[in-house]
């Protein structure tokens, strides 16, 4: 008799999104003709730049030529962009173009990655955070193994070193949803807890592109971090890939488990499961790496910091307390007269026809808190928070 993976069971009958999506969707039917903005959206909300999807035309326009004809890719991602990241993303910090890999999104490769280690290992993450860390150790047998390190306002969202070790660490900095970052001295101190307790960090940097304070990058500006640090990271949010999925993972030579090195092991892994990211996708990531594209991404950001700082003052204005925004694309908003989560969500969107997204989907960390998005256009921030100026009022 064929079964399923029990596993599942012990996930959320749905997942966040799919929850809001619900909720939304149900209020629209009742409301056809009111407008509802979406405050929450991790997407996207402009276009990509023309010349990067240019490049990848260009290189789309090559398969069709004999000469310049591409069938199989390599698994671990063309020579170009990989020396390009080497090179620009991680200059002066010995990271060599064998030590990236190029993936489909940093949520495939976060979730795929944990396929190397067995089930038996335990597993350390922040609350509240992406919950595609949760959800696939879930999904790969080690719901019972999971510990959990506190994002609270009294830590400034920051976690301590737990007391207790563990042998797989997650940590995302800026953190999605908080958008606080670690300080070099506070991710110091987990590059030397990993190496003291023979653990591994995954660290998860999806929106270092955001940053504008003195907090690091990369992982790999610690001392040390090669030896126990895997580091993913992605195009989508810096350059609007979000759609057409290109990302990259650093995997240090030197990191052996048991006499298994992890390097080698995800290249046997995508090998056998993984058949590349499609030459003209990475055509248009490299595109990045010349000075139109770095300009491109420079502007990117500094719209939505823009937009963020909008955000940020406009609630505190309204007395709301609010943290994140400056490192990240995300305000961490703390709900009013003590609303849980999904009540104040609820309340938002029936009232203003605002969408956040529930703190607590993140994690029972982020109770108390909705996460609002500078993602979308300026004019429609603006019409948003005139509906909640008005209900405030």
């Amino acid at each position: 008799m064929v079964k399923p993976n029990k596993h599942f069971q012990s996930l959320n009958k749905t997942y966040l999104f799919q929850e809001i999506e619900k909720r939304v969707f149900h209020f629209k039917n009742l409301n056809p003709t009111l407008p509802v903005y979406n405050l929450g959206i991790g997407d996207i909300a402009e276009p990509m730049a023309s010349f990067i999807i240019d490049a990848i035309c260009r290189a789309t326009e090559e398969l069709k030529e004999e000469k310049t004809f591409k069938g199989y890719g390599p698994a671990e991602g063309y020579d170009f962009l990989r020396r390009a990241i080497a090179q620009n993303d991680y200059a002066n910090l010995g990271i060599d173009e064998d030590e990236v890999f190029i993936v489909n999104g940093s949520k495939d490769a976060i979730s795929n990655f944990q396929e190397l280690f067995a089930t038996s290992n335990t597993i350390g993450m922040m609350d509240p955070t992406y919950p595609v860390y949760f959800d696939s150790n879930v999904i790969g047998g080690r719901g019972s193994n999971i510990m959990f390190f506190s994002c609270l306002e009294e830590n400034n969202f920051i976690p301590q070193l737990p007391e207790k070790s563990c042998d797989i660490i997650y940590l995302c900095s800026p953190n999605n949803p908080t958008g606080m970052s670690f300080s070099y001295n506070q991710l110091k101190s987990w590059v030397d807890f990993a190496k003291e307790r023979n653990a591994i960090i995954f660290y998860d940097g999806a929106y270092s592109s955001f940053i504008t304070s003195d907090v690091p990058r990369s992982i790999f500006e610690i001392p040390d971090a090669k030896d126990v640090c895997i580091e993913f990271r992605s195009f989508s949010k810096m350059a609007g890939f979000t759609n057409l999925r290109c990302s990259y993972v650093i995997i240090p030579k030197n990191i052996d488990i048991e006499g298994f090195n992890l390097r080698e092991l995800w290249k046997r892994r995508i090998g056998a499961k993984f058949g590349g990211v499609p030459y003209p996708i990475q055509r248009g990531a490299h595109i990045l790496y010349t000075s139109e594209g770095q300009n491109e991404i420079k502007s990117k950001m500094a719209s939505y910091h823009l937009r963020a700082a909008f955000i940020l003052q406009m609630l505190r204005d309204l007395n709301f307390t609010v943290y994140g925004g400056i490192d990240a694309p995300y305000v961490w908003c703390k709900t009013p007269h003590g609303m849980s989560s999904f009540t104040f969500f609820d309340y938002l969107l029936e009232k203003a026809q605002i969408v956040g997204v529930p703190g607590s989907g993140f994690g029972k960390g982020g109770e108390g808190f909705i996460r609002f998005s500078a993602f979308q256009h300026q004019v429609y921030i603006e019409k948003a928070f005139a509906n909640i100026k008005r209900i405030k009022t």
